[in-house]
């Protein structure tokens, strides 16, 4: 009687909650504050917003690689090309990728789809591109692709070859996607959450074929490289400095800050060095760079001085390196601060002119001179313009004013610098491509420099110091895994990549080799 009892009852409950709305039911245990399920568009600004701070994070230390600039003190770990053991300090790219960005592009995807929006589903899929191209150039082997953002408790790691493929497959889809014309893709639509490019699918499209550029000429050193590939992919992405990728900040709040702007206060011991000074101020190329006024800071006594890694810097007032902002002083709400190191300044992801340098290395190396004469310059050209776009005139000491037209021709027209096609040399594109990406392209600076192992012929004047004790004599060549999620929880897959060995960083990296 008692089974027959609770049957009934259980009877009786199934069909009251199948004669009620079951939308309504379920609305009772949503919180409309706190959503589980976010559309698409909403997610956007936040991934935005990541692919500049995982970059800018990680920039305090990978800088120091590239000898953008230096610690003012003596014995900084990435200063002699180590790192910070036990930590997360260079491992902000890592949870940009598998944290701050991965799962909500994954699920930005999967929502587009869901409802046609494939103008959101390509553009979602050209940033996964970039991010996992980005992450594999910093940190070699990456997670297997099938394994991630699932269940897993150990993650296996691929080869950085298949990160690569991966990235080709991603743009191409990416391009696929942004170039339909059924379903309900809306530029207006998308606008509202695509704070970089307001929606235009036509910018994305070229975005993805500059991610396409960047990983098919990263591979120069290998048997399979095609540089007229390089070639019809740079073509196909960004047109002008109108496409240039940027990342937008406001200043209004603090997590609306620019991170390298002086309120956030991140750099007031970063130094420009003296590699940076000499590729501009004629020691490299003889005539003096317009753009060092602009980009870099003199000291008070108006000559421009860079730290060599590994110095301290000196305390003489009068001959003083100033910090990235061009003070002596840590930065307040009320410092100015300079070029990109300002609190509203957008932070370029992939510009024209970077595109025209691979452009460049990718003709020269296929031995057409005139074509890679003329990407050369038109880089040249074009970095000057996006200096001028990003510079904010001051006559407050350290002064700042637009280069003129007069001075970027006369610059671009100096034989020194922009030499006869013959004449040219990769040192020529190189370095020149290593001054436009000054203080934001990082990653492609240490890329190239990895392809080209450190050649000092090519990176003229950069001298090292003595090496972090565990490199064994080697340059870096590659960032560990972040900390606090694979050393601590997946030490045994690291193990089989040999990542539990003190010098791992310095392990060459797949595309660097023949």
């Amino acid at each position: 009687m008692k089974n027959i009892t609770k049957f009934l009852a259980v009877s009786i409950a199934g069909l009251l909650l199948t004669a009620c709305n079951r939308d309504e039911i379920a609305a009772v245990n949503v919180n409309e504050s706190f959503p589980t399920i976010v559309e698409p568009i909403y997610l956007l600004p936040n991934i935005q917003a990541s692919m500049a701070l995982g970059i800018q994070y990680d920039a305090r230390y990978l800088g120091k690689y590239i000898q953008n600039f230096s610690q003012n003190t003596v014995n900084y770990s990435w200063d002699g090309y180590g790192y910070t053991a036990n930590s997360d300090a260079g491992g902000e790219i890592w949870k940009m990728a598998y944290y701050s960005i991965g799962l909500n592009l994954t699920n930005a995807i999967d929502g587009a789809n869901e409802v046609k929006r494939y103008d959101i589903a390509g553009l979602s899929k050209a940033i996964k591109a970039w991010t996992w191209q980005i992450s594999t150039d910093y940190h070699s082997d990456l997670i297997k692709f099938d394994q991630v953002f699932t269940s897993r408790l150990i993650f296996d790691y691929g080869t950085q070859q298949e990160a690569y493929a991966e990235v080709v497959r991603l743009a191409k889809e990416a391009i696929v996607d942004l170039e339909r014309t059924d379903g309900n893709s809306n530029e207006v639509y998308t606008a509202k959450g695509d704070l970089i490019y307001n929606g235009k699918k036509e910018k994305w499209i070229k975005f993805a074929y500059g991610v396409l550029a960047r990983n098919a000429n990263n591979l120069s050193n290998k048997s399979t490289y095609n540089p007229d590939v390089v070639i019809a992919y740079v073509d196909k992405a960004l047109a002008s400095i109108e496409d240039d990728c940027y990342v937008k900040f406001t200043g209004i709040a603090n997590a609306d800050t620019n991170f390298f702007g002086p309120s956030r206060n991140n750099l007031p011991s970063y130094r420009q060095t003296d590699f940076i000074v000499h590729a501009m101020d004629g020691t490299v190329f003889t005539a003096v760079d317009p753009r060092m006024a602009s980009i870099l800071s003199p000291s008070e006594d108006g000559v421009f001085r860079g730290n060599p890694l590994n110095t301290a810097a000196g305390t003489a007032t009068a001959t003083r390196i100033p910090n990235l902002w061009g003070t002596l002083a840590s930065g307040t709400s009320t410092t100015a601060g300079r070029y990109l190191f300002r609190d509203k300044a957008d932070f370029p992801i992939m510009t024209y002119s970077e595109m025209q340098f691979i452009k460049a290395e990718a003709a020269f190396k296929k031995g057409d001179r005139a074509t890679a004469l003329a990407a050369y310059k038109k880089g040249i050209e074009a970095s000057i313009d996006m200096v001028n776009r990003n510079t904010v005139e001051t006559a407050i000491a350290p002064t700042a004013t637009l280069i003129t037209a007069a001075q970027r021709s006369a610059f671009v027209n100096d034989i020194n610098v922009v030499p006869t096609a013959a004449n040219l040399s990769l040192k020529h594109i190189i370095m020149q491509k290593y001054i436009a990406l000054f203080g934001h392209g990082y990653v492609e600076t240490w890329t190239d420099m990895r392809k080209y192992h450190y050649d000092t012929t090519i990176y003229e004047t950069m001298v090292f110091p003595a090496l972090f004790a565990d490199n064994n004599g080697k340059l870096a060549y590659r960032v560990r895994p972040r900390y606090n999620s694979e050393y601590v929880w997946n030490f045994s897959a690291l193990q089989a990549i040999g990542a539990d060995l003190p010098d791992y960083h310095t392990k060459e990296m797949w595309f660097s080799q023949p």
